[in-house]
C-alpha cells in the first residue's frame, strides 16, 4: 500500500482516503525511504573481508571463475563506453570524462559460467558520474576482451572498490531519473532523455 499512496499524485491520494474512511480510519503511511548517493557505510565484516580471499563466490555445484576473471580493472570513459555494443551515447555524455571506472567480473547466480564455458562474463561496473557520484552499473564483456585490459590496481584496493560496487544502491538508472530535471543541452550537452539500462 506504501508503494501505491507514494506513487498515486493527489488526486489519487484523495479517491484512497474517501474509500478507505468508508471503511474504517485509516492513515496514510509514511514516505518511502530516499535511496542514498554517495558510497555507503561499509560494514565491519566488509572491511574485515579485504584482507581475506576474493569476494566474488561461485554458486554451489559450479567451478570458480578462472584467475584471470578474479581482478578489478580500471579503465577510462573511452575505453568503458567501448564495452557497450551500442556506445551508449546518453552514458558517454554523463560520466566524467577525466574519472576512472572500474570493472570486475562479477555475474549472478543465474549468469555464472557453465562447465562449457561461456561467450560472455557479466560484469560490475563501477562509475565516475558527471558531477563525482560513483554508480554501479552492469556490462556483459567477452573473457579475452576482459583479460586484454591493463591491471594496475593493487589487490586490496580492488577488494576495496568490489566490496563499495557491491554495496551501492544506487545505479545509472536512478542517478539518470534524478539528474533528468538537470539535464539539457546547455548543462551536459544532451537532450533530457530516459536512460536504457546498458
Amino acid at each position: 500500500m506504501a508503494w501505491t499512496w507514494e506513487f498515486a499524485g493527489p488526486e489519487g491520494r484523495a479517491w484512497i482516503l474517501h474509500y478507505a474512511n468508508q471503511v474504517c480510519r485509516w492513515e496514510p503511511p509514511p514516505p518511502l525511504p530516499a535511496t542514498g548517493t554517495g558510497a555507503p557505510l561499509l560494514s565491519w565484516r566488509q572491511r574485515i573481508g579485504w584482507y581475506e580471499r576474493w569476494p566474488v563466490r561461485r554458486p554451489r555445484g559450479r567451478r570458480a571463475l578462472p584467475r584471470q576473471g578474479r581482478v578489478l580493472k580500471a579503465v577510462d570513459t573511452d575505453a568503458l563506453c567501448a564495452l557497450y555494443s551500442d556506445g551508449f551515447p546518453w552514458l558517454r555524455a554523463h560520466l566524467d570524462p577525466e574519472g576512472m571506472h572500474y570493472l570486475v567480473p562479477d555475474p549472478s547466480d543465474f549468469q555464472w559460467p557453465g562447465p562449457e564455458g561461456t561467450l560472455l562474463w557479466e560484469c560490475r561496473v563501477l562509475v565516475r558520474m558527471s558531477d563525482g557520484e560513483q554508480v554501479t552499473s552492469t556490462v556483459e564483456v567477452a573473457p579475452e576482451t576482459f583479460t586484454a585490459l591493463p591491471s594496475t590496481v593493487p589487490r586490496r584496493r580492488q577488494r576495496q572498490l568490489l566490496h563499495l560496487g557491491r554495496a551501492l544502491e544506487r545505479d545509472i538508472g536512478l542517478w539518470g531519473r534524478d539528474h533528468k530535471d538537470d539535464c539539457g543541452p546547455e548543462t551536459c550537452g544532451y537532450p533530457p532523455v530516459e536512460p536504457a539500462a546498458p
